[in-house]
């Protein structure tokens, strides 16, 4: 059978079965410069046919209905990956050229099934006194899932803050985008509305030691779950080194979930890569985390 259609039929089997369940998929993932047009400094950018259509697989394969996304450079690129089934979402920062970069882009944003109703309010940046800042905006949808409206955030925070607190502008810039989350999850709480942050936190959340989540504990006025707080990482990827592969396993997660939603109504694991698939195609540098939630 033509692989085309293999894909197709699979597609179809996944969705018509999720959406005769009461389940429905949430996940996150960073796509590591996603683009149509590759940039030679950054050798991950570029892909060819095959390597989409194997990022297509595996996003067939997560049966998500609401993908929040990081790191993309257009919607023609991420189409390639979720299809034409999905309405996408890109930031409000691809609309804006005194917002981008000449290159490429890392966009945040959403793929979600046309099934769902979505409404699109303005998004906003994480670095509001920093006016010349290009990066890490926060995409804002609010989608209806069984008949609630739920607040979603499609988020990529600083890079360079992983553990320990340090004196670094990685650490402060981190620290100052958390802070504009904790409002907006304050907001969210003073109006009795339902959230979801899914994202690119580049912080592990989940130790038991994170001075973000104190933070986050501290400034929130209700404290929220952390989804992947329990969620065990085995995350294989190729990542580039002076033109070289080289491959290393994750176990620690930077991918997260922040809610006020149950946290008993979420079953949350990590999607990981074929080790095969790893060397023989440009997937991510991140593997997806899946939020079924019922």
């Amino acid at each position: 059978m033509n692989q085309r259609i293999t894909h197709l039929l699979s597609f179809c089997i996944l969705i018509f079965s999720s959406f005769t369940s009461n389940a429905i998929t949430l996940s996150t993932w960073n796509m590591e410069w996603l683009t149509l047009n590759p940039v030679e400094k950054f050798s991950s950018s570029e892909r060819h046919e095959q390597d989409f259509e194997q990022l297509n697989n595996y996003f067939v394969q997560s049966n998500s209905q609401i993908l929040a996304f990081q790191e993309v450079d257009s919607l023609e690129a991420i189409k390639k990956v979720v299809g034409n089934e999905y309405h996408i979402f890109l930031s409000d920062r691809s609309s804006n050229s005194k917002k981008q970069f000449g290159d490429i882009n890392q966009y945040t944003g959403f793929a979600i099934h046309r099934s769902i109703s979505v409404s699109d309010p303005r998004d906003f940046s994480l670095l509001p006194k920093k006016k010349s800042s290009k990066l890490r905006y926060a995409t804002y949808v609010i989608a209806t899932i069984e008949k609630q409206p739920v607040h979603l955030l499609s988020v990529h925070l600083k890079s360079g803050c992983l553990g320990q607190k340090k004196k670094s502008y990685a650490c402060s810039t981190l620290e100052l985008q958390t802070k504009e989350l904790t409002d907006w999850i304050n907001e969210r709480e003073k109006n009795n509305d339902a959230y979801l942050i899914l994202g690119d936190f580049n912080h592990t959340l989940a130790h038991p030691r994170s001075w973000l989540w104190k933070n986050i504990d501290n400034q929130t006025a209700e404290t929220p779950y952390l989804l992947t707080e329990g969620t065990k990482g085995s995350c294989t990827v190729k990542q580039w080194k002076r033109g070289w592969p080289k491959y290393t396993t994750f176990t620690r997660l930077i991918d997260h979930g922040v809610t006020n939603m149950s946290e008993s109504r979420f079953n949350v694991t990590q999607q990981s890569f074929e080790q095969d698939d790893v060397k023989k195609y440009q997937l991510t540098d991140h593997c997806p985390i899946l939020f079924e939630y019922n």
